[in-house]
């Protein structure tokens, strides 16, 4: 059993014992590989190279929290040959994981224990009270958050997991290759980084992020995560109807925990081809007027990407994600 501690993913994200993160960031997917290389200039983010890598259709076996290797040869190729064929030796790297294989809850504790043994029980426990899996085939990941001031107990922590043979067997990959995985996030709270600066300490901001698979509504504050609700595509029908409902279910929640206080911005990113769809779905259920993420968002220099902002705006939020040291 995996020990339960602050991962690169969440603690990093808060800026605990910040490094300076490495320009090097892969965003992968059950099909694709991405790699880009962006450097920090004096104007702003440079990207300097950009790779993709189609992976076969069966190098992960399906699962709802993603599935280990299926295909562990073809997957340790395609990392060694795009590394390969990079100009300079990458040692260390951030990596982009989708939400689907890296989860994200809320809990509630009476307290914490110091010792990490008793702390690692106690939210697996709640753990398991709230996600349909096996936590023992989980790496579960924690860091204590602030807390709602009308919550049942006194302390609110972010619990992440996902399943640790799929994990391992990432790193090995990339270890493999030479390459040392610091920043392990997801899509959710990459983006989240890359969008944090355009808003002021305090504000209140909201995110939609439509994956292939899923979506997740998250509403941040100060670079902190406040509210996160995913919702895969499997659970029923998607249509207008049902997003709408989804939408207006979370922010009557976040009216009743920030009362007085306005979402100050509202950003969504989606899969190419179908923004006007999720535009219209949406209108303005998230409360303030919508921003699809767009290159005017972000101050990158040099080139535009080839990928589309859905995986771009997370590998830039990467590489703004402090290494723990």
């Amino acid at each position: 059993m995996r020990s339960t501690r602050s991962l690169s993913w969440i603690e990093r994200l808060l800026g605990f014992e910040p490094v300076p993160p490495p320009p090097h960031v892969f965003a992968l997917g059950p099909t694709e590989l991405h790699y880009a290389n962006i450097q920090r200039g004096p104007q702003g983010l440079v990207l300097e190279d950009e790779r993709i890598v189609e992976l076969p259709a069966e190098t992960f076996q399906p699962g709802v929290l993603g599935g280990p290797l299926k295909e562990a040869r073809a997957f340790y190729e395609a990392v060694g040959g795009l590394l390969a064929r990079l100009p300079k030796k990458v040692d260390q790297a951030s990596l982009v994981l989708p939400d689907s294989w890296l989860r994200l809850t809320f809990t509630e504790v009476t307290e914490l224990p110091r010792k990490e043994d008793m702390r690692e029980e106690i939210l697996r426990f709640k753990l398991k009270r709230l996600v349909p899996f096996r936590v023992e085939d989980l790496r579960v990941e924690s860091v204590q958050v602030t807390p709602f001031p009308d919550q049942a107990e006194p302390l609110r922590v972010l619990l992440g997991f996902g399943i640790e043979t799929l994990l391992a067997q990432i790193e090995s990959a990339f270890a493999a290759a030479g390459v040392q995985l610091g920043n392990v996030t997801n899509t959710t709270l990459a983006t989240m980084a890359a969008i944090s600066p355009m808003l002021a300490e305090g504000q209140l901001a909201a995110l939609l992020v439509v994956q292939p698979d899923a979506y997740t509504l998250s509403y941040f504050r100060s670079g902190e995560l406040v509210v996160y609700r995913y919702k895969s595509f499997s659970e029923g029908v998607v249509d207008q109807d049902s997003v709408a409902r989804d939408l207006r279910m979370t922010q009557s929640f976040v009216r009743r925990h920030f009362a007085g206080q306005d979402v100050a911005r509202a950003f969504f990113v989606c899969p190419p081809g179908d923004e006007e769809r999720w535009s219209r779905w949406i209108g303005e259920e998230l409360g303030a007027p919508l921003e699809q993420l767009a290159y005017g968002h972000f101050s990158l220099l040099r080139a535009r990407p080839a990928t589309s902002w859905l995986t771009m705006a997370p590998m830039l939020g990467a590489v703004r994600l402090e290494v723990g040291g």
